[in-house]
């Protein structure tokens, strides 16, 4: 999440979470406003264009859509649930892949 490229950046990233944590309590008087600013502006464009939804087909593209739009109108995990619902639901209209007669 932090766009490490290798696993020995990843450790030292982790590492130096884990010793950061107890220091943390800075961040506390940061406005709400200004912090919810920094993760819309790094998320942003994939949010406005989502490009994996809009290359979805047929059923696959109603469940995503659906299970995004859910997740935006209540929370990350009432959403996840609406995109299991959702998947269920439209198991029946998933076509089975033919396999190849040897």
């Amino acid at each position: 999440m932090t766009g490490t490229t290798s696993q020995l950046s990843a450790i030292i990233t982790a590492l130096c979470w884990i010793y950061l944590l107890p220091y943390m309590s800075i961040m506390s008087p940061t406005p709400k406003a200004a912090l919810s600013a920094v993760i819309v502006s790094a998320v942003l464009k994939s949010v406005v264009l989502p490009r994996t939804l809009n290359e979805l087909a047929g059923v696959d593209f109603v469940v995503g859509w659906g299970t995004g739009i859910a997740t935006a109108l209540s929370s990350p995990t009432q959403g996840f649930g609406a995109g299991l619902l959702l998947y269920f639901a439209t198991s029946t209209f998933r076509s089975t892949p033919k396999q190849k007669n040897q």
